[in-house]
C-alpha cells in the first residue's frame, strides 16, 4: 500500500508541469511585439547590443553561438565589438561610428547601416529586422583586403536591460 502511493505521488509530480499555464498566442505576439519596439526605440537611441545566436562560419555552415562574450554594440557614438565572425578579428575592438542610417518602411521591417572607423575594424554592417520581434539578421563586410562579408544573427536588446559580457581594454 505504501509503494502504492509513493508511486502515484511520484507521478503526479512528474505530470505537474504538464499542467502548467500555456501562453496564448496572442500574448506570446504582445510579448514579442513589446521586444520589438523596445530593440527599434533602441536603435533609434543608438544604445544596443546584440549577441548572436547564430553565425555563418566561412565554410557557409551555421554554428550555434553559446557565448555572450561576442557582441556587438552600439553606445554613445562607438561601436564595440568581439569575435572573429563579428569584427573579423579575435580582438577586442572599438570603432568610430562614421555613418548610420536606421530606415523603417511602411511595413514596419527595419534596416540599419552602420559604419565603423577603428584601428583593427574597418567596414559596414547592414542590419535587417522584421516586424513584430527583435531578432536581426547582419551582414558585415569589412573594407579593403578582398575580405569576404560575415553574417550573424541575433536579438537587438537595449543597452540598459541587456545580458552580455563586455571585455575591458578595446583596441
Amino acid at each position: 500500500m505504501k509503494k502504492l502511493a509513493i508511486i502515484a505521488a511520484a507521478l503526479v509530480l512528474c505530470a505537474l508541469p504538464l499542467f502548467g499555464q500555456k501562453q496564448s498566442k496572442e500574448e506570446r505576439a504582445a510579448e514579442a511585439q513589446a521586444r520589438y519596439e523596445a530593440a527599434l526605440q533602441a536603435l533609434n537611441d543608438k544604445a544596443w547590443v546584440l549577441v548572436p545566436t547564430e553565425y555563418t562560419t566561412p565554410d557557409g555552415f551555421m554554428e550555434t553561438n553559446t557565448s555572450n562574450s561576442l557582441y556587438l554594440t552600439y553606445e554613445r557614438d562607438m561601436a564595440y565589438g568581439r569575435g572573429r565572425f563579428i569584427t573579423d578579428n579575435a580582438e577586442n575592438n572599438m570603432g568610430e561610428v562614421t555613418k548610420y542610417d536606421v530606415n523603417v518602411d511602411k511595413k514596419g521591417n527595419v534596416k540599419v547601416v552602420m559604419t565603423v572607423l577603428g584601428r583593427m575594424w574597418k567596414g559596414t554592417y547592414k542590419i535587417s529586422m522584421r516586424k513584430g520581434d527583435n531578432n536581426a539578421e547582419v551582414t558585415f563586410t569589412p573594407s579593403g583586403n578582398g575580405k569576404s562579408f560575415r553574417r550573424f544573427q541575433g536579438p537587438i536588446e537595449p543597452l540598459a536591460g541587456a545580458s552580455y559580457q563586455k571585455i575591458a581594454n578595446p583596441i
